[in-house]
């Protein structure tokens, strides 16, 4: 008879000489059946465990009913395989960083005070608009707690040929600070240049803070870092020094903002990172991209956003820890009114994804999207259709070329969706496009770093520049015009003429869709 280990002094004893009811008879079954000796049938055991205790968050806090139903299947039939990726992939909330923005909104605690403080600096410049587009300015406002505000001016820079020197130069008069944040920082010639006038302005006696994140900055040597912490620069990853494992479950999650601020006077927000290729200078070509320039108090507004992901990195939670910057504003001529609006994992609104439906509903007569990325999901998907049931102008402007293969695949499962509701596809033929721009009508505009996919709906720390403005509308339509004039009308007969495998193969990346 098979023979079964039970505690020190019994090892040696056979099972079947404990009495039928025995205590340890009873415990050495037990035993066998949750640590069995074979090895592998212990390390099944032991992931079939942890898919069960997988299961109740999976159920509890997965956003769709299919994706529920995929982690549920997966850590039942697959937990080998499932429950590491559900632990990476799986996660729908930034913990921690959730933790840190409420103290931030507690009024009794310090950074409730210096909240307050900055919100009073805003104050006199709110404004209260009651037409259509103040409403979903004001609704966008209440998510993301910070004011519309009037007294801005906004610039509109397009390409890299434009943004880059704007951006130096405006580095290059520092009087007393910069604040600098991307998700991509590259060790090329741009990136090279960056670091080159980084330490020459720290040598100035320039306070700098520069945040980078993690996966999109992976290529960026250590050395690139240590040059800049040697001259003074204060550069930190997004995620700080936390411990391994809790970075490794991070993974899914990144800061895809890239905003420079100088002096509290100036700020500048868009799709470009540091890189060759944002100047036409890789494998895409020509790159076609949008920032906006800004100043006034969404300059405070951008300074704001930056902090939490500096407090974040810091590993703090109070304002003794962060820098000391310039909260004073000056009203600008122009007088246009502005919404920053930072989003994220953190929002318990989800703010980006708010905004692109409610710009749908209340559009009367266009609505025009330049996306890189468009792989909506059923919310805003329906919105888009609405839109265009009213007979809203609505067109979708997309790359032709592509530098994520997976995305492309997917967005062209989405034809059959906007053609039927009469939703105009653009593929844009000169280049790459990977601006991010919005245009609602002749009232909103927004520029910022935000797609229309699930990364930058539901997983990316984002941040956008919502204009309410009749002359900045002009401006991005104008430059919109441009862009379609240079793109070519996709059809659905276009995607039926495909191969069977190649529509499969589409079918099958858009599977991929929530973790792309």
């Amino acid at each position: 008879m098979r023979h079964f280990s039970t505690i020190s002094c019994l090892k040696s004893q056979p099972f079947h000489r404990f009495p039928p009811f025995s205590p340890l008879r009873i415990f050495s079954g037990f035993r066998s059946m949750i640590i069995p000796e074979e090895p592998y049938l212990g390390f099944a055991a032991l992931c079939h465990i942890a898919g069960a205790f997988c299961l109740i968050p999976a159920l509890l806090h997965t956003r769709t009913p299919q994706g529920t139903i995929a982690w549920l299947i997966s850590l039942l039939a697959f937990p080998y395989i499932a429950v590491p990726f559900y632990l990476i992939l799986g996660r729908r909330r930034f913990s921690g960083y959730v933790e840190t923005r409420r103290r931030q909104t507690d009024p009794e605690s310090s950074w409730g005070e210096l909240t307050d403080k900055i919100t009073n600096c805003m104050a006199p410049y709110a404004v209260q608009a009651a037409d259509a587009p103040g409403k979903i300015m004001h609704t966008l406002s209440d998510i993301v707690r910070l004011p519309v505000c009037r007294g801005n001016s906004c610039r509109l820079l397009i390409d890299a040929d434009h943004a880059f020197p704007r951006i130096y130069d405006a580095i290059m008069n520092a009087e007393h600070y910069i604040l600098i944040e991307f998700f991509i920082i590259k060790n090329d010639s741009v990136g090279q240049n960056l670091k080159d006038l980084l330490i020459e302005r720290a040598r100035a006696g320039i306070r700098i803070y520069m945040l980078y994140d993690e996966i999109g900055s992976h290529k960026l040597p250590p050395g690139y870092i240590s040059a800049l912490r040697k001259e003074g620069v204060n550069i930190e990853p997004f995620n700080g020094k936390r411990h391994f494992l809790s970075n490794i479950l991070r993974l899914n999650f990144r800061n895809h903002r890239k905003l420079v601020v100088v002096d509290g006077a100036t700020a500048f927000i868009g799709g470009m990172n540091i890189g060759r290729e944002y100047l036409g200078k890789g494998a895409l070509g020509y790159w076609r991209d949008t920032f906006v320039q800004l100043e006034g108090p969404s300059v405070q507004q951008t300074q704001i956003s930056f902090l939490e992901d500096w407090n974040w990195a810091m590993l703090k939670s109070g304002p003794s820890s962060l820098p000391c910057l310039c909260w004073e504003i000056t009203p600008q001529r122009e007088d246009e009114t502005v919404l920053m609006l930072p989003s994220g994992p953190a929002d318990v609104i989800p703010a980006w994804k708010t905004a692109i439906i409610a710009l749908a509903n209340r559009a009367r007569e266009r609505l025009w999207i330049a996306t890189p990325y468009f792989v909506p999901d059923e919310g805003v998907m329906a919105a888009l259709q609405a839109a265009a049931l009213r007979n809203v102008d609505v067109r979708i402007l997309r790359p032709e070329r592509a530098d994520h293969i997976l995305v492309k695949l997917s967005s062209f499962t989405f034809l059959r969706d906007l053609d039927t509701y009469g939703i105009q596809v653009w593929a844009y033929q000169k280049g790459f496009l990977h601006q991010k721009v919005i245009l609602m009508d002749d009232d909103i505009a927004t520029v910022g770093t935000a797609n229309l996919d699930n990364r930058s709906l539901a997983l990316n720390f984002e941040i956008t520049a919502v204009i309410h403005s009749p002359a900045v509308c002009a401006e991005v339509k104008a430059m919109l015009e441009k862009d379609f004039a240079s793109s070519k009308k996709e059809s659905l007969e276009d995607y039926n003429n495909k191969s069977l495998g190649f529509k499969m193969l589409c079918n099958l990346a858009r599977l991929m869709a929530p973790v792309q």
